[in-house]
């Protein structure tokens, strides 16, 4: 399963009847396991996009704002720092939504849309996935388990998915 996941699986195309995939039990896990997020998310961020650097070497040529960075001094720069406090206020917003999809739907949707410029694609949101999930692992080790893994996995997905849509349209 990657994000590339039929987005029906997810979220129906009607934004008035769309809901983010979570039972009770894992909207209670995923902003359990927030506050120490978001406690860090600048350096889960950052985090983040290290890791997927590592994954897909060739993605920062892809980020405008990182085209003349050395690939030393990526993880130092201001530009990555943006990017990433960027991404986790969107994986902030997400959290916040997780009993109201409607209006995150339609966000998601132009974050898709403007990512088009930027030549995203779905099997890059796969890669990000991983990195995601790889950075929460090691920060909420004591309290990570299949459980929680799979709520945030979930929830991630249906952001890629959701942006995926955007990205089509």
């Amino acid at each position: 399963m990657g994000c590339t996941a039929s987005v029906e699986k997810h979220a129906e195309k009607n934004n008035n009847s769309v809901s983010i995939p979570l039972s009770t039990k894992q909207k209670y896990l995923v902003r359990n396991s927030w506050g120490l997020v978001k406690m860090n998310k600048t350096l889960v961020g950052k985090t983040i996009f290290l890791r997927l650097f590592y994954m897909k070497p060739d993605l920062p040529k892809l980020f405008p704002e990182l085209k003349n960075v050395n690939s030393g001094q990526i993880g130092t720069s201001h530009a990555l720092f943006s990017h990433a406090e960027r991404v986790m206020r969107a994986v902030e917003n997400a959290v916040s939504a997780l009993d109201d999809a409607v209006g995150f739907t339609a966000y998601l949707e132009e974050l898709g849309r403007r990512h088009k410029v930027r030549a995203l694609k779905p099997d890059y949101l796969e890669a990000m996935h991983k990195a995601f999930m790889w950075t929460l692992d090691d920060l909420l080790h004591s309290t990570w388990n299949s459980d929680t893994a799979e709520a945030w996995s979930k929830l991630f997905l249906f952001v890629c998915d959701v942006m995926i849509r955007g990205l089509r349209s």
